[in-house]
């Protein structure tokens, strides 16, 4: 079918059924449509939500515009430039999403067709069952304040509004699985497959899923974080509680000691008590003894009163003769300070006459000094004068210097080309290293080949080069994980029964055998990581968490000989449970069964009606029932494919010229392994002798150097004579003036000498006369100390005479003051023992100190205190500190501690809540990717390539992808999608077959692609076609738009698709369709081809 072809929507020979767009050069484009009626009749066939018509005016290039669409295909073609992906734009805008969407103009006002105010736009969308009829979503855009106004149905709405209606129909612009302008191929492709899940999802899954999704999402957020928290919590915890046991030993100590010095702050305290029971018992004692020798005293005072008057009156009178003897005493202190006052200027003369003389001294030997070294100097300067006449010999630096630059320039090269050998050795040693591993390896790989493993691992290598990466990453590292880690099952797994083999295999895709199997999530994650972000490894990673004997079957493995089947996919299998748990998980190989032979029609139809068993093999053909339960119970499909022979799991003899291959290698490596070895050791004699010149010009340079030093030294002090010369004579002008001064301040000298003596003198004779009045003065002290002594002696006879008496009352005054002495004495020990006391007692424990204290004395507390004290002092804590500390962790543990069983508590509810949801979304994503796999899968098929859509379950949600996987030549291995690996035209054909292939499982009500067949070569645009016209023609299909500038010829129809041709020129007729009539080209093509049959 031609590009210039009319729209079609019956069969290929009605012409009278067709629509057009024509554009006139200066007013825009006009719309025509004769099939107003048919769009009306087929109103019917529409989904909820699918659009119905368009109408533009003054929207972008268009003056005026009316698109009636089609329910299935609607094909929108036309040069570029005419106006396609305007009528994209007028979707999108009209039903509410924002420029960004189309990744074309960035403000609402940009659409208005140049030269107008505003922009109208008027989308209609099929209605609900239950609605009366159609929504009309009507837009007028302001240019001037780039502002919207939107209508429902004639009635003023919001935005809010629309966009209500359009979650309402499940209608999603901005999601790229549903809508793919022009402008947005390249961001699919560029899509991450995290994103690609998430609008494959909202474009597929019923809105079930995507809460659930949603809810997994927030529930896997809070539980990291609420299992980061508790695991911080538990290490707190762990830390503290290994913080305590390394306190424990001094805790224990500390703990001991407290006990002990708690007893013996008891014992002090006792100690206290008996002290002062003691000192108040002294105290009692002491004072009564007081009492009576103070009544013994005064009897005995009587009785000895008269024999005493004599002495009294001696002994006043000794006293009155000691104060004149004091008073003289003083007199003569006082003419020795007058004599000590006149001493002084004696002193100050005496020392002035010393520092003169010092003076004078120094100055005279200053002045030899001057004049010693007057003479030096002037012999100093005749020896330089006479050097100065003697000129050496003259020195040029700049000839030894260009002598030193030149052996740097030599040793500069040399040691260039000793680092130019560096690289060269350094680059021979790691080819040799690299030869040697890559020896090793093909060593390893010859030996392996002769073992059952290695032939696997050489098979694995073969066909997937990034799994193989993986499992010996894998072997190496399986130590690091919780539970064990399994390789891809075509290693781990094998068929029991190789008749099987093949049926086996049908039930499996391509990522089913090179898979990883984990145990964990800690494991998936951390396994994911490693091949997936760190190694760079296109690998699939799966965790199932059920036991395989969760995995129950249908029905009784007897009953399946009913419908003609051999058994379970899982009873055919041999493995790992937890590999084969997660292939029954992945693949209900236990709900799928096996049969050798082709089933019979009466058991097909029964199995069909029974609605046990949906994927089974039999013979050569797999069979896939499928059933869409929202369109009926009849709403039944089967699809059925033939399988090839399997490729895995398969005895093949060893390749013998893959042996003769690698040691062909081996061989080839030894001889480049030889050549390195020459090529190092000529770079080794070079290197050497390079070292060896570049040492003797360092020689050659360190004797030049010497010599211009050498040289350079007597040049520079012979110039500097004359400087020294003069500075010498200046120095001996300032030194003669030196000695002219000394002279000078000697004769100053010698007068203050003179005058110093003067004065000397004078103070003497003060002096002189001072001592005489000392002289006086002490005659009247000798005479007053005879009369002391005699009134002394006198004393001293009468006390002899009464020395009884006064002895007798010197002792019992004695007694009376030692009984004073110890009343005091025992009053204030009694005092301050009660004080003491008075601090710790108190009516809590005063009767029971009191009562330990009873009848003890303070030598028996001593006693026990000793002890205790040693006690102690035998145990010692290295942290003093430890029991405070303890306390303080026991204290803080137990407060973490309940904020962990909090947290625990609140995580069991996040896994638990996870759990219940994760169980019923998993399955049905599962299902979901396998019906997108299968479809994809087919679509490559047909066009002799690969496909694989599958789920990258991450440890964290979060990573939880959509994975592609393709293969456009044979021989290669599957390849991710992406925008590096893929061509433009392959991510092409795969966008659109992966577009494809959602379109029986589309929820949303139409799906748009632009320009998708661009870059395509004919091969495949023409497949395809093919196949998009098959998958958008099918009934309960969602409405599908294809916008291209061309098709190519010859290519396939369906009734239900509608084409839409958009005309653009100056020359096209404004008011009919006379020049650009499409009915009249399909008659006349209908002509030709009548011609073309009756000539044949």
């Amino acid at each position: 079918m031609a590009p210039t072809t009319s729209l079609k929507r019956a069969a290929p020979d009605d012409a009278d059924d067709y629509s057009f767009l024509r554009r006139r050069g200066r007013d825009g484009p006009r719309a025509y449509h004769d099939n107003d009626t048919a769009a009306t009749e087929a109103a019917s066939t529409f989904q909820p939500g699918a659009i119905v018509r368009v109408k533009l005016r003054n929207f972008v290039t268009y003056s005026e515009a009316q698109f009636s669409l089609g329910p299935n295909l609607n094909m929108v073609i036309g040069p570029n430039g005419t106006g396609k992906s305007s009528l994209v734009c007028a979707i999108c805008l009209g039903l509410g999403y924002p420029p960004n969407v189309l990744g074309r103009a960035s403000t609402f006002g940009d659409f208005v067709k140049h030269g107008n105010d505003e922009a109208e736009l008027e989308v209609e969308l099929q209605r609900k069952p239950e609605d009366a009829e159609n929504y009309v979503i009507g837009l007028v855009i302001r240019r001037e304040d780039n502002s919207r106004k939107f209508t429902i149905n004639g009635s003023r709405s919001t935005l809010k509004d629309v966009q209500r209606l359009m979650r309402s129909l499940r209608i999603q612009i901005d999601n790229l699985c549903q809508f793919l302008p022009q402008d947005k191929v390249a961001e699919f492709a560029g899509l991450t497959p995290v994103e690609l899940l998430e609008k494959t999802l909202h474009a597929a899954a019923p809105q079930d899923m995507i809460v659930w999704q949603q809810e997994l999402k927030q529930g896997f957020k809070e539980q990291k974080e609420v299992q980061s928290i508790t695991d911080k919590t538990r290490e707190d915890i762990k830390r503290m509680e290994d913080k305590q046991r390394l306190l424990q030993a001094d805790v224990d100590k500390l703990r001991e000691r407290k006990a002990i010095q708690e007893a013996l702050i008891k014992l002090k305290q006792l100690r206290l008590i008996a002290q002062y029971q003691e000192a108040r018992e002294h105290f009692n004692d002491a004072r009564m003894r007081k009492k009576e020798s103070q009544r013994a005293y005064k009897r005995l005072e009587r009785s000895v009163a008269p024999a005493l008057e004599a002495v009294n009156r001696k002994q006043d009178y000794s006293r009155k003769v000691r104060g004149v003897v004091t008073l003289r005493r003083r007199e003569l202190e006082q003419a020795v300070a007058e004599a000590d006052k006149a001493l002084g200027p004696v002193e100050s003369a005496s020392g002035k006459m010393t520092q003169m003389e010092n003076a004078i001294r120094t100055e005279e030997d200053n002045f030899k000094d001057k004049r010693k070294r007057m003479g030096a100097l002037r012999k100093e300067i005749t020896d330089l004068k006479a050097k100065y006449a003697q000129k050496p010999k003259e020195f040029k630096a700049g000839e030894w210097n260009l002598q030193i630059r030149e052996l740097d320039h030599q040793k500069r090269e040399k040691q260039q080309k000793a680092l130019d050998l560096v690289p060269e050795r350094d680059a021979i040693k790691t080819e040799g290293y690299g030869l040697r591993q890559q020896k090793m390896a093909l060593v390893q790989e010859l030996e392996a080949l002769d073992s059952q493993e290695g032939q696997l691992l050489n098979q694995l290598k073969n066909m997937n080069p990034d799994a193989a990466a993986g499992w010996a990453w894998l072997k190496d590292n399986q130590g690091g994980f919780e539970k064990e880690v399994f390789g891809p099952p075509m290693l781990t797994c094998s068929v029991k029964d190789k008749r099987y083999k093949d049926l086996v295999q049908s039930m499996l895709q391509g990522s089913d055998f090179f898979c990883f199997t984990t145990q964990t999530r800690a494991d998936h994650k951390k396994l994911s990581d490693q091949l997936y972000g760190t190694l760079g490894l296109s690998v699939t990673v799966r965790t199932c968490f059920s036991s395989l004997d969760s995995f129950k079957p249908p029905m009784p493995k007897e009953q399946l000989s009913w419908y003609g089947f051999d058994g379970y996919v899982l009873d055919f299998l041999d493995g790992p449970a937890p590999v084969l748990a997660m292939l029954c998980a992945e693949k209900r190989l236990h709900q799928s069964a096996l049969s050798l032979n082709e089933i019979s029609d009466d058991q097909f139809e029964q199995i069909q009606k029974d609605e046990l068993i949906n994927y089974f093999s039999a013979g050569r053909k797999f069979y896939r029932i499928m059933r869409r339960r929202e369109y009926g119970p009849g709403a039944v499909s089967t699809r059925v494919t033939e399988f090839s022979e399997g490729r895995f799991w398969t005895d093949q003899p060893v390749d013998g010229s893959e042996k003769l291959e690698i040691r062909r290698k081996i061989e080839e490596i030894d001889g480049k392994t030889d050549e390195l070895l020459t090529k190092l050791k000529e770079v080794a004699e070079k290197h050497k002798t390079l070292t060896a010149e570049i040492k003797e010009l360092e020689e050659k340079k360190s004797g030049l150097i010497a010599q211009k030093n050498q040289l350079q030294a007597e040049f520079t002090q012979w110039n500097g004579l004359p400087d020294k010369i003069d500075a010498k004579e200046k120095v001996q002008e300032r030194t003669q003036k030196e000695l002219d001064e000394a002279k000078a301040r000697r004769v100053d000298l010698m007068r203050q000498l003179d005058d110093a003596t003067v004065d000397m003198s004078k103070a003497v004779i003060k002096h002189f006369e001072t001592l005489g009045a000392i002289r006086k003065t002490r005659q009247k002290l000798l005479e007053a100390q005879v009369w002391e002594l005699e009134a002394e002696s006198d004393v001293k006879c009468l006390k002899d005479k009464n020395a009884e008496i006064t002895a007798r009352l010197e002792d019992e005054k004695a007694k009376v003051e030692q009984a004073k002495k110890d009343v005091e004495e025992f009053r204030q020990t009694a005092g301050e023992a009660q004080d003491k006391v008075s601090e710790f007692l108190n009516d809590e424990n005063r009767v029971a100190l009191l009562a330990a204290a009873r009848d003890r004395t303070v030598a028996e507390f001593e006693g026990l205190i000793a002890a205790e004290q040693a006690k102690l002092e035998m145990i010692e804590a290295g942290n003093p500190q430890a029991l405070e500390e303890y306390e303080l962790y026991a204290q803080k543990i137990e407060q973490i501690r309940h904020a962990a069983e909090n947290q625990e508590t609140r995580l069991a509810q996040l896994n638990a809540r996870i759990e219940e949801i994760q169980s019923q979304w998993e399955p049905r994503l599962d299902e979901l990717v396998a019906q997108i796999n299968d479809a994809f899968s087919y679509n490559f098929e047909q066009i002799s390539c690969a496909g694989e859509v599958g789920v990258h379950k991450d440890a964290d949600f979060d990573k939880w992808a959509i994975d592609i996987k393709v293969r456009f030549r044979q021989g290669e291995t599957l390849q991710r999608l992406d925008q590096h690996r893929q061509s433009g035209g392959e991510r092409a054909v795969s966008t659109i077959f992966y577009l494809m292939a959602l379109q029986a499982l589309a929820q949303a009500p139409f799906r748009v692609v632009d320009e998708i067949n661009q870059g395509m070569d004919p091969r495949n645009e023409r497949m395809v076609h093919e196949r998009m016209v098959e998958v958008a023609c099918r009934e309960h299909t969602s409405q599908y738009f294809l916008i291209t500038p061309k098709l190519l010829s010859e290519l396939r129809y369906d009734p239900r698709m509608m084409v839409h041709v958009i005309v653009s020129g100056e020359r096209v007729d404004e008011t009919s369709t006379t020049k650009m009539n499409f009915g009249k080209f399909v008659q006349i093509q209908k002509r030709l081809k009548a011609q073309a049959g009756r000539l044949w």
